[in-house]
């Protein structure tokens, strides 16, 4: 039998019920149905199966003229069909409306929500009406356990929220027609178990008279909402305590010279000092420090010479006498030697913060407000990276707002060449739970590109209250760029160096070279004439390549002294000197002899940079030689040099003709002389003067016109 048909005989009979004529009929549609033709005549089959067929489709409300010219095989399957269509159609619309029936009560479930319908009598609710199986379980009870009826409801509801709802119920049936409203109520067999439940109620009217019928709603059993809502409202409270004003100073340090090459305005307001007082002491921020903390200052330094970003906190004296914290993050620049050439730095006011740390017990009030009052963004993500928490600092910092940050994954913000970053410090967080771990990276500013923060971050997935990764960083874009221009700059500098490097070198073997043979040849010729004009020509000819040559040999010295490392070794200065005037004794060979005293006085063994010790005195002495006064009868250079634990003083003094007081600061400028009858190549005071600053010396100069010149230095012992 066609599958459609047993289906329609299963659904509205019972095979016991069924009658043979029935029988046959649905046999016969069958037939139809499948193109078989009937076993008896097609004119009888066909009237007593249109009947049979006619009376089904009244079952339906659809009703089939009688009309015998229907009757016939075509006829009568049209009208099988239809009657099959028609129990088809049936079918499917009960079985969608189970699909909703079940869809409705999943979704009741899982919203924890129940359903009800009350008949409405002079406008009262007194007579029994529905609740669904959801409603008996907001409730606590077995469905069917107890009346659906308006009393038995009130029972459950918290007394001091009875009349609310009464008033609530009542106002919807005579006026307003809805409500929507929260209350309390109680579960049944536990009345300590307080819930909290939305209820929207809507009343049904009779589209003809108006009257109403029944009053409908759903009940919301929302208390886990109003807990986590209250749970995270308690949580912000405690977050916003977290964050410290802060007031940062940047500086930069050449760590070869030691000299400071910038530092902030700001830090009048964190040290008390001025800029320019920084510029003149580069070791007024060390000697600032808290002597208690010192120490573990220059611990923690060392960190930097490995060309390792350093953090610490500790204590100074401020210039009106208080004690501040600080919190200093350092940033290394090494050579491509290795060695610790800069330093970038950042330093915090941090006071604030840990007096607010130490007093948080005693102190929820003033710990909130320097939370509200931070210039430093701080956020609170969950374990899957979302944001939980962020301080109104973060949206002034990104363009964001609050709301549109909160919930979102930090990925959102963050650019995509860090995410890399991102799940590194989640690992590091994972290895060392509590520690606080740095980083540098880049957020999205709304509408504008990028930024670079610059922070720590810390693991709390075990806090009691926080339970997420605690986040406090601050806008350093400007520090990130300078680095980086830097970097550039500092590209640029090395590739000048070594090209610097390769011309020193060609100055020296290729101009050196030719000077000598020069010179060979001039004094080959002056033995080989005795022509006065020739041999006077050919001195002063000596006398320019000699000067040339000595001006090479300067800048050698100059490239030297920049380029290459201290080297320390114990300083024989007798020795020394022995060297120098050996090396000097044919610079005056056709003017009076010049008197040469040398005293030394040994305390303690001297360490230093013999190459440029003998560089710098072997400039001083020959000067002293050049500038001699032929007029006074006993010329002479004296040199005094005492040895201390400490260092060295070394004195040069000269009676020679000595220098305008208008001079003595231009003299140790490059390429300065006093006139331009000087021999000198300019280079030679010059070089002096780096000389002791690479030493980390001093010199100091007192000469008159017509007495004499002397030099007065002072360098340290270099263990």
């Amino acid at each position: 039998m066609n599958k459609d048909i047993r289906h329609l005989i299963s659904k509205y009979f019972k095979e016991s019920d069924l009658s043979p004529a029935h029988a046959a009929l649905f046999g016969q549609i069958s037939q139809l149905l499948e193109d078989k033709p009937p076993a008896v005549p097609e004119s009888r089959v066909s009237t007593a199966i249109f009947r049979q067929l006619q009376a089904a489709l009244n079952v339906f409300g659809i009703c089939e003229a009688n009309d015998v010219h229907k009757t016939g095989i075509p006829s009568l399957i049209a009208m099988a069909r239809r009657l099959k269509k028609e129990c088809a159609d049936r079918i499917i619309r009960q079985q969608k409306l189970l699909r909703e029936m079940k869809h409705l009560k999943t979704i009741q479930s899982l919203a924890s929500a129940g359903s009800w319908e009350l008949p409405v009598t002079n406008n009262t609710l007194e007579l029994p009406g529905y609740w669904s199986d959801e409603l008996y379980a907001v409730l606590g009870v077995v469905p069917g356990s107890v009346d659906p009826i308006s009393d038995n409801y009130r029972e459950y509801v918290h007394p001091d929220d009875r009349q609310y709802l009464s008033t609530e119920v009542d106002k919807a049936i005579q006026v307003s027609g809805r409500y929507d409203i929260e209350f309390r109520l109680f579960r049944a067999g536990d009345p300590l178990q307080q819930r909290v439940v939305r209820e929207i109620g809507e009343l049904v009217r009779d589209e003809a008279s108006g009257q109403s019928i029944s009053l409908i709603g759903v009940t919301f059993d929302i208390s886990d909402i109003r807990n986590t809502e209250r749970a995270l409202f308690k949580a912000n409270v405690e977050l916003r305590r977290l964050f410290n004003v802060m007031e940062d100073v940047f500086f930069s340090v050449n760590m070869e010279q030691h000299t400071l090459l910038q530092m902030s305005p700001s830090c009048v307001q964190l040290y008390g000092y001025s800029v320019d007082e920084f510029f003149r002491d580069p070791d007024l921020w060390f000697s600032l420090i808290h002597d208690d903390d010192k120490e573990s200052v220059l611990e923690s330094n060392k960190r930097l010479s490995k060309g390792e970003s350093n953090l610490c906190e500790y204590r100074i004296h401020h210039k009106n006498g208080q004690i501040r914290w600080l919190e200093m993050r350092i940033t290394p620049t090494l050579g491509h030697d290795g060695l610790l050439v800069r330093i970038d730095g950042i330093s915090s006011d941090i006071t604030k913060r840990r007096e607010a740390e130490l007093a948080l017990e005693n102190s929820e009030l003033k710990f909130r407000s320097l939370l509200e009052n931070s210039n430093d963004a701080i956020t609170v993500t969950s374990e899957e990276l979302k944001f939980v928490f962020v301080t109104q600092s973060m949206s002034r910092m990104i363009g964001y707002s609050v709301e549109e940050i909160t919930g979102t994954s930090v990925f959102d913000f963050i650019h995509p060449d860090d995410h890399v970053t991102v799940n590194g410090l989640v690992s590091q967080m994972q290895e060392n739970p509590a520690r606080p771990i740095h980083f540098e990276i880049r957020f999205r500013v709304k509408g504008s590109g990028w930024i670079w923060t610059e922070g720590s971050v810390t693991n709390h997935l075990d806090g009691d209250i926080v339970n997420g990764y605690i986040a406090n960083f601050r806008d350093v874009t400007y520090k990130i760029r300078y680095r980086k221009a830097l970097e550039a700059s500092n590209n640029r500098l090395k590739k000048t160096n070594n090209e610097l490097d390769r011309f020193v070198y060609s100055v020296s073997h290729d101009l050196r070279a030719p000077l000598a043979s020069v010179l060979g040849l001039i004094e080959y010729t002056t033995s080989e004439t005795a022509d006065e004009n020739v041999l006077q020509d050919l001195g002063m000819m000596q006398g320019s390549i000699e000067k040339l040559d000595r001006f090479i040999l300067d800048i050698l010295d100059y490239s030297r002294n920049v380029r290459l490392n201290i080297k320390v070794q114990d300083i024989d200065f007798r020795q020394l000197l022995t060297e120098i005037r050996d090396n000097l004794k044919f610079l005056n060979v056709d003017k009076p002899p010049i008197r040469f005293d040398v005293n030394i006085q040994e305390e303690s063994v001297f360490r230093s940079d013999e190459g440029r010790i003998s560089i710098l005195l072997n400039n001083l002495i020959s000067n002293a030689m050049r500038y001699y006064d032929p007029g006074k009868p006993e010329p002479f250079i004296e040199v005094n040099i005492s040895l201390g634990q400490e260092g060295a003083n070394i004195t040069v003094k000269d009676n020679g003709i000595g220098i305008e007081a208008a001079y003595h600061q231009k003299i140790f400028d490059m390429f300065f002389r006093v006139s331009e009858k000087s021999n000198g190549s300019g280079l030679g005071l010059y070089l002096v003067k780096e000389t002791i600053e690479k030493l980390k010396g001093r010199i100091d100069l007192q000469s008159v016109p017509g007495v004499g010149t002397t030099f007065n230095i002072f360098l340290p012992n270099l263990f």
